[in-house]
């Protein structure tokens, strides 16, 4: 919450906040319908990308939650990926956006590493 609000004023906005979140308006929106609209997603351990082995992590497409193989503090260890592990998408944001990107999820058939 901004600095500037008042105490009185938080529950009034965090009701509102809760009512708009997935709304045109929501902060985690920047685009990402172009390349995540209507696309089949796997939920599962992470791990890292195949095409680069040297990159360590992910991001949430949505809201930049970290994801990683190590156990580090403030780090999510499974989520949803697209089919190649390409794009993640952390729990809250799928909930979230699910209806709104016609996701299809499907199971993991390929085996964790």
């Amino acid at each position: 919450m901004p600095p500037f609000f008042t105490a009185s004023c938080r529950p009034i906005l965090v009701r509102f906040y809760d009512a708009c979140m997935t709304e045109a308006s929501d902060w985690r929106l920047r685009g990402q319908e172009k390349y995540l609209a209507g696309v089949t997603l796997v939920h599962r351990a992470y791990r890292r990308y195949t095409a680069n082995r040297d990159w360590d992590h992910d991001h949430c497409a949505f809201c930049w939650a970290k994801f990683m193989v190590e156990d580090r503090p403030d780090v999510l260890h499974e989520g949803y990926a697209t089919t190649d592990d390409y794009h993640w998408i952390c729990e809250p944001c799928f909930r979230d956006f699910q209806e709104q990107f016609r996701w299809t999820v499907v199971d993991d058939a390929i085996p964790q590493t």
